[in-house]
């Protein structure tokens, strides 16, 4: 599974891109394990997900949206 960069990120994107990258399979069975776990939620695993930065600038918070297929950029 690849990370898709959407909208026009800040240069340490690239660095955060490839940490990513890297531990995907782990984070995406953790997703899985939690599911399990902590919601009892049995026989699924996590097939993809979205992440945006936890702190931005107003007008970027605006420009994001995400329903339940996903997150884009306005």
């Amino acid at each position: 599974m690849s990370v898709e960069t959407v909208g026009n990120p800040p240069p340490e994107t690239a660095q955060i891109r490839a940490s990513i990258e890297k531990q995907l399979p782990d984070i995406i069975a953790s997703f899985s394990q939690v599911l399990q776990n902590e919601f009892g939620l049995e026989g699924l695993r996590v097939g993809g997900f979205t992440l945006v930065p936890a702190v931005m600038t107003a007008e970027a918070a605006d420009s994001i949206s995400c329903d339940e297929e996903g997150c884009s950029i306005d």
